[in-house]
């Protein structure tokens, strides 16, 4: 045959015909035109069925031509199970799962749903398909799907590797990530491990352009795709299994094939069942027959137990449970109770580390003190895993995981086992096992991710807290542990489920009552949970209804007599009111009631504590939107000292001095704006992604302040990315993206690309005015956009029209000299100007150039007063408009450079624009 192929065939041999074959097939599959050679070598020298059978598999695996055949190296594979090396039989149903996936187009995926009780061996299956199609696939991706969340994030990490964006809502990288997939000429695979809700999941499985191997419990999953029965062993692979494991040291077999048919019997093949039974019988010695007699017994005593109250999974699961806990409770109690954890954490597992992490907790003796010993705590996992009753769960090699990620190794107990261990405990005992859980979590609980960061210890805990009951703790240090992880999950851009956890503790916090001071409608903890709701629904586009929320929370905060206007709660949450108050056009009032919160903060908190420092920043946040740049600039530029001054190089310091830059070009000093941001740029490289909002934020801050310098090119491009880059992460219709859109209009403007540019402005246009309505200063400030771009058109009327409206409309929503109110005083100047009405545009000229004199050298100033010579020219004042039409010009020139295309514009007469650029809320 090798000679016939003309390559070697080399792969491991085994005692099973029918395994080598397949061994054999692994060998050939990355070539097809092989395959079907070796195909019609069967077919002439083994007739029958089965060379038929073999055939048909051949000619369906023929792949698709791709632009480009991936190498070994290039292939990416992530988080996938360590091989179980004592996988035994299952061959019928491999062939079944592998015939399942090849029968559909790489043009229409279904997935296969592997469903079935649990303990028959789902998991273990398609872990064993996956390692034996490893070369078949170029990427491979598993992902623990019993949550949603798990999935988003095992998304968001793949989207890592694919170097593809990675959006702060992992909602919308989860489609960019499928999208990807549906276009790739990769080869791929994606396993979803115990599903459970398919009308959850259902969106985040890829539409088209691979294979998904779905396994679950949920027979509803079989709608979506082919359902492939996972049933218990045939008898023959039971006795295989026993017999081939229990051998001593010379290899011979300790259990008779007789001993072996009587125990598989006894447990009726049920894989799980048999891996626990052996396990038991390799660490106690245990006489076959004792071990059956010792389970009759046991089954007896639940028949009795559970009578008319069928459990719903094997009794013989439940007796080998119930046996072993009698007799861990005579061996060993800790580690018993070690063992009955497990019925109050996620069938993901736990890491040891989490365990010794929450070793301080209040705990049961004997656990407490053996969770204090690492090495007595190594011998508690030795024990449960000698005796069947759970493993170690190991990962293959995946640079998915951050460096910094915890790599200890991950207890898992059998989900089924699991549910046992929950039916079987009496109320005392379930009771107490679950306070261990809950008071170990809450140990272990990595603390507030804002000061502390560790958020992958933080992705570790999530999974346990729903099966811990921690909403329901009944202490302040479980609420806590829920409330970080809520905080957790909004950092990570996970905001529904963030807002999911807020609304679920809420619910339940607020029909506690008030039994303590915490709970209830206006129990601290409450309203800490509604605040949460709040930011989560702000970042997920609806300001509205978290401006409502938090409005109302805020209200209980300082009418609680616990709490209070000056409560550590009532202020970090506040800050929330002036966010909003800003968003909606309310400068005047956020302005004022930072500066109030700042008061409070600097009473409470320490002066460089990070709360402090955020409202302060808020307080320079408000300067900026009032046009008040050189305050916002003294106060940011303390603020980026202080914090510099904490020692840590982070996000907020990359932030604080993003905010210096966008003061200084308010200020109209380009150049240090463009130095503090080409410094700091290369540090947020390395401190957070490029579509982390603060960096898309910064990368429009970046192409503004590079356009007025002259660089209109190099601005389009940037902005260009910008845009593209928000809109994927926010959606077009977020405020970063429509201001995104703006700043790309008025530089396309500049460069003379007119009709991109209107189609831009008018869909900037649309959006604010139907989010925060006409008279909103953003609306009006695309207005005054707008005016300048319809007067490059040439369509002075319109603009007149539209200027007319939108000047007195800002005088009165913000003041009468706010840089917009300003911008569109002088804007509306020009219209007069150009349609003959000299005195007037005279008249407001002037009047704007007097509001601007508090900044003379600023480069719109002296615009302003280039745009005042030609009107004094107008107006016969011509000695007067040469002088200032001369300095003006010169000073731009020594501002912005000779080359500079508003210097080329002044010298060759025309009238200077000066459009609205609104820097973040």
């Amino acid at each position: 045959m090798s000679e016939s192929l003309n390559r070697d065939l080399v792969f491991t041999r085994s005692d099973d015909p029918a395994e080598d074959l397949a061994a054999l097939v692994d060998v050939l599959l990355d070539a097809p035109a092989d395959l079907r050679a070796f195909a019609e070598i069967i077919g002439v020298r083994q007739r029958g069925e089965a060379a038929q059978r073999f055939g048909a598999l051949v000619a369906a695996r023929p792949r698709h031509a791709r632009s480009h055949v991936y190498r070994p190296e290039e292939r990416i594979v992530g988080d996938i199970p360590i091989r179980n090396r004592n996988f035994t039989g299952r061959i019928e149903l491999l062939d079944r799962l592998s015939r399942a996936l090849e029968q559909d187009s790489t043009t229409s995926v279904l997935p296969p749903a592997l469903n079935g009780m649990g303990g028959v061996g789902k998991t273990q299956l398609v872990n064993e398909y996956v390692h034996r199609h490893l070369d078949q696939y170029d990427l491979i991706w598993w992902m623990p799907a019993e949550e949603t969340s798990t999935v988003l994030s095992a998304l968001t990490q793949l989207a890592q590797r694919l170097d593809l964006p990675v959006a702060d809502d992992q909602q919308e990288t989860a489609r960019t990530v499928l999208n990807w997939l549906a276009g790739s000429d990769r080869e791929w695979l994606l396993v979803y491990d115990n599903a459970d809700d398919p009308s959850l999941l259902a969106p985040l499985l890829p539409s088209t352009g691979g294979h998904v191997i779905v396994t679950t419990r949920n027979d509803e999953w079989s709608r979506i795709g082919i359902a492939i029965e996972v049933d218990v062993f045939r008898r023959d692979e039971s006795i295989q299994l026993l017999t081939n494991r229990a051998v001593d040291r010379d290899g011979n077999p300790m259990i008779t094939e007789a001993e072996a048919n009587e125990l598989a019997d006894k447990l009726g093949d049920l894989p799980l069942a048999l891996e626990q039974a052996l396990a038991w019988y390799l660490a106690t010695a245990m006489p076959v027959g004792d071990y059956i007699d010792l389970l009759d017994d046991r089954i007896e005593v639940l028949k009795l137990l559970n009578e008319g109250r069928p459990p719903g999974y094997p009794l013989t699961v439940a007796a080998f449970v119930a046996v072993a806990m009698e007799k861990l409770q005579d061996k060993d109690p800790a580690v018993a109770q070690l063992f009955g954890l497990f019925a109050f954490l996620s069938g993901e597992g736990i890491r040891q580390s989490l365990l010794y992490r929450g070793r301080n907790a209040v705990l049961s003796s004997p656990l407490k003190e053996a969770l204090a010993s690492p090495v007595r705590t190594g011998q508690l996992v030795r024990d449960l895993r000698r005796y069947g009753l759970a493993k170690t769960v190991s990962r293959a090699a995946s640079s998915a995981a951050p460096a910094s990620a915890d790599k200890s190794p991950r207890l898992q107990v059998h989900r089924l086992v699991q549910r046992v261990l929950r039916d079987t405990m009496d109320a005392e005992q379930r009771d107490q096992t679950l306070r261990n859980v809950q008071n170990l979590l809450a140990a272990a609980n990595p603390g507030d991710p804002d000061l502390n960061g560790e958020l992958d210890l933080q992705a570790e805990m999530g999974p346990h807290l729903l099966p811990a009951e921690m909403i329901h703790s009944g202490t302040p240090q479980g609420r806590q542990t829920v409330l970080d992880h809520g905080r957790f999950l909004y950092l990570t851009g996970s905001y529904e489920n963030s807002r999911q956890l807020a609304e679920s503790a809420v619910k339940v916090w607020t029909a506690a009552g008030q039994a303590e001071e915490q709970l209830g409608p206006d129990g601290q903890a409450t309203l800490l949970a509604r605040a949460q709701v709040a930011n989560a629904t702000r970042a997920l586009g609806d300001s509205k209804l978290a401006a409502e929320i938090i409005q109302d929370t805020y209200s209980r905060f300082v009418n609680s007599p616990l709490l209070g206007q000056r409560h550590e709660s009532t202020l970090v949450s506040g800050n929330q009111i002036g966010h909003g108050l800003r968003i909606e056009g309310r400068y005047h009032e956020a302005l004022e009631f930072d500066q109030r919160s700042a008061d409070l903060h600097q009473e409470v908190f320490d002066e460089d504590e990070v709360y402090t420092l955020r409202v302060r920043s808020n307080v320079a946040v408000g300067h900026r939107l009032m046009g008040q740049f050189a305050e916002a600039a003294r106060l940011d530029e303390k603020i980026a000292a202080d914090f510099a001054a904490l020692g840590a190089l982070d996000v907020e310091l990359f932030r604080m001095n993003m905010n210096v830059a966008r003061d200084y070009y308010g200020l109209g000093r380009y150049q240090e704006a463009l130095e503090r941001i080409e410094e700091w740029l290369p540090v947020q490289k390395r401190l957070i992604r490029d579509t982390h909002p603060l960096a898309l934020m910064a990368q429009r801050t970046y192409a503004i302040v590079i356009r007025k310098l002259g660089r209109i090119d190099d601005a389009i491009r940037v902005l260009r990315e910008a845009h593209e880059r928000t809109v994927r992460t926010f959606k077009a219709t977020h405020e970063h993206a429509v201001l995104a859109a703006m700043s790309l209009s008025n530089a396309l403007r500049q460069a003379g690309q007119l009709d991109e540019a209107e189609t831009l402005l008018d869909e900037v246009l649309q959006r604010f005015r139907k989010d925060f309505g006409a008279e909103h200063p953003l609306t009006l400030a695309s207005e005054v956009n707008r005016a300048v771009l319809l007067r490059a058109r040439g369509d002075v009327q319109r603009a007149t029209e539209i200027d007319e409206a939108a000047f007195p409309q800002l005088e009165e929503r913000l003041r009468r000299g706010h840089a917009y109110t300003i911008c569109a005083g002088t804007s509306l100047a020009t219209d007069r100007a150009l349609t003959g009405r000299t005195t007037e545009a005279l008249e407001l000229s002037q009047r704007m150039l007097e509001f601007s004199s508090g900044a003379a050298d600023h480069p719109y100033v002296l615009m302003r007063a280039v745009n005042l010579a030609h009107d004094l020219r107008a107006d016969g004042q011509t000695d007067r408009a040469a002088a200032m039409f001369d300095d003006a010009v010169d000073r731009l020139r020594a501002h912005l450079g000779p080359g500079h295309p508003e210097v080329a514009d002044a010298v060759a007469g025309r009238r200077l624009e000066g459009d609205i650029e609104p820097p973040p809320t």
